[in-house]
């Protein structure tokens, strides 16, 4: 109790985020129009002029809203209570991490945007990390946008298994603010955690508008139940700002820039500190309309330094990620039944890794890898029925020459409420800069694991076919799936008797599987939704399923307005059996449920809790949170 007394007397006033409703019609108050604007928008992560229901590829649009409805932490939250998106891990899980996979990807094949720009992603350079996850504040997200599938004909390298797009809250010429405080209090040994978010703009001048964003989040490390020693779930102290502004020259074009900051602590049970991380973006760019034809030029740099505090002898050392970007795009709409996206692309990958004793400088390591890219996209209008999609992207990279990256899709309309899509794509992944550097070696747990010049980049062919209905009240999606990954990137063995290991391309896997999606206003104060993902996988080299991907998981969500305003959501999630060689694991499930109202159009009050049931995992590849009671405000104005 005295560090919520002491948080809520730096906060000056308690407030915390409102609810919504995932469904058609709306159950809740705030910010309607805009919440349904939002889900009518065209979908912008897949270069697409159609409604998103008239999209070839598998979309979904996450609402702001609804990311204040799940009280979701960070993106990963809100993303696996999606159909088709589950947890993973990547190489091993320590202390609660988690990673994203979409349909039996890696979480390295998921690429991750923030307003259309490339996230360094940590999980391919760093083992068992999730450092990707919190670059933003969640408080300044508008929408999270979802392209399942491959992606690589317009993102290029690592959009095998889809595309998460975070979009970010513009300015508006109206002055508009809101302020969060949520508190939890956690069944662990603790666990417990403090978020406070602040988010303000609208339009300073005639011409010029910002929008800022801070968010605080604090979360106690939570220990072994078994042995209080051992870390359950690490601590995080996230410190994170985000500024855009936006000049109007006129009414066709803008200048936009923006710079985001930030910091996190990762600590073990015993609250010693033993990674902290420094992220920062910066981007600029111009945007032209000329009456049907838009220009899109911008460059930005994404910079990550993770440090690992560590008391071994080599001492501790920094990984060094940076992405720098140069980047243009024209969308061509003037041209009769035709939607045309072309754009080029040059980006400079870097990385480093410095020890910080110097009799441990021998073992620095750096390097970097540029790739240039093209690409381009014609969606195609073929009388009242048919849409088509094709494009392509060719990617050149210095150490392994290019790569081509088609794709094609057909979306056919059954009448005014029946979809039927079907497609086909290619991607690729390239090989990291250390992966792809024979001069790279890292060591850890007396094993040595070499990087190889030869490396080859991951292909991947996908087949895709499904089926929507939607009407006013109701939604359904349903579609089967196939992914075949060749020339996987893994390690192994290369010397008789040596534990070491190097990076080699091994033959493939496959994943196929089947997802459906309903969301139904059961009446005008109910809305039910329920999602559900089967998946089957193969590692072709050896006939063994890939480790940790769950067969089935489930999603249901049932959200009521009842008496007196009073707005409630029920949730729960299933997540079935997955193995890992010889080892399986057994599936679970985990219930949330919540309740809010909203005072004056303004004030939002919410209690709710997560884990209902306390579900603890002694089994499973990682570990959950217990029991959370979580209480907040929200105001707005």
């Amino acid at each position: 109790m005295e560090k919520l007394k002491k948080w809520l007397i730096v906060a000056g006033m308690v407030i915390f985020t409102g609810t919504g409703g995932t469904g058609i019609l709306p159950v809740v108050k705030a910010d309607e129009a805009d919440t349904a604007a939002v889900e009518n928008k065209v979908v912008v992560t897949a270069k697409s002029n159609q409604a998103d229901h008239d999209i070839p590829v598998s979309t979904t649009i996450i609402t702001a809203e609804e990311i204040k409805a799940s009280n979701a932490s960070s993106i990963k939250d809100i993303l696996v209570q999606q159909a088709g998106i589950s947890f993973g891990v990547n190489s091993a899980s320590t202390d609660g991490r988690q990673s994203i996979s979409i349909r039996g990807s890696s979480s390295d094949h998921v690429l991750i945007l923030v307003d259309g720009q490339k996230v360094s992603g940590s999980d391919a350079q760093i083992s068992h990390s999730d450092f990707q996850y919190n670059w933003v504040p969640m408080n300044a997200i508008e929408r999270i946008e979802v392209v399942k599938g491959p992606m690589s004909s317009i993102y290029g390298s690592q959009a095998i298994g889809g595309v998460i797009n975070i979009v970010t809250k513009k300015s508006k010429d109206k002055f508009y603010g809101d302020v969060d405080v949520k508190y939890g209090s956690s069944n662990d040994d603790g666990g417990d955690y403090m978020d406070v978010s602040l988010t303000v703009g609208g339009r300073i001048a005639d011409r010029l508008s910002l929008s800022l964003s801070a968010e605080r989040n604090d979360l106690d490390p939570a220990a072994d139940e078994d042995d209080k020693t051992e870390t359950k779930i690490e601590g995080k102290e996230i410190r994170n700002g985000l500024a855009k502004i936006q000049f109007d020259i006129d009414d066709t074009q803008y200048i936009e820039a923006a710079i985001g900051r930030g910091t996190e602590d990762r600590l073990k049970a015993d609250d010693v500190l033993y990674y902290d991380i420094e992220r920062q973006n910066y981007s600029l760019g111009y945007n032209k309309e000329f009456n049907s034809v838009t220009l899109d030029l911008d460059a930005y740099m994404v910079d990550s330094d993770s440090h690992y505090n560590t008391t071994s002898s080599s001492g501790g050392y920094t990984h060094g990620l940076t992405d720098k970007v140069a980047r243009a795009e024209v969308d061509i709409a003037s041209l009769k039944n035709n939607y045309i996206v072309a754009g080029a692309e040059f980006k400079k990958q870097e990385y480093e890794k410095e020890y910080d004793l110097a009799a441990s400088a021998s073992k620095n390591f750096s390097d970097d890898m540029n790739n240039t890219s093209a690409f381009f996209q014609d969606e195609i209008n073929l009388g009242e029925w048919f849409i088509i999609t094709l494009g392509t992207r060719y990617d050149y990279h210095e150490k392994f020459n290019g790569e081509w990256s088609p794709k094609a899709g057909i979306l056919c309309k059954l009448g005014q409420h029946n979809r039927i899509k079907a497609n086909y794509g290619e991607g690729f992944n390239a090989p990291t800069v250390t992966q792809n550097s024979s001069s790279y070696a890292a060591s850890a747990m007396g094993i040595t694991v070499y990087g190889n010049d030869d490396l080859q980049p991951e292909t991947s062919r996908s087949f895709e076919l499904g089926y929507e209905f939607f009407t006013d009240t109701m939604v359904f999606k349903a579609s089967v799936y196939k992914t075949n990954v060749d020339n996987l990137i893994t390690s192994e063995t290369f010397r008789a008797g040596s534990r070491d290991r190097i990076y080699v391309n091994v033959d493939k896997s496959s994943m196929k599987g089947f997802e459906c999606e309903l969301a139904q206003d059961i009446n005008e104060r109910t809305n039910f939704s329920i999602g559900y993902h089967y998946l089957e996988t193969e590692d072709e080299s050896t006939g063994e399923e890939l480790a940790y991907r769950p067969h089935n998981t489930v999603n249901i969500r049932l959200n009521t307005l009842l008496p007196w305003d009073i707005h409630s959501t029920f949730s729960a999630s299933y997540t079935g059996s997955q193995t890992d060689g010889d080892e399986d694991y057994d599936g679970f499930i985990q219930f949330n449920a919540q309740v809010s109202r909203t005072f004056y159009d303004r004030f939002t009050v919410r209690l709710g809790v997560d884990n209902i049931t306390d579900e603890d995992l002694d089994d499973a590849p990682y570990d959950i949170e217990g029991r959370v009671f979580y209480c907040g405000l929200n105001f707005r104005f």
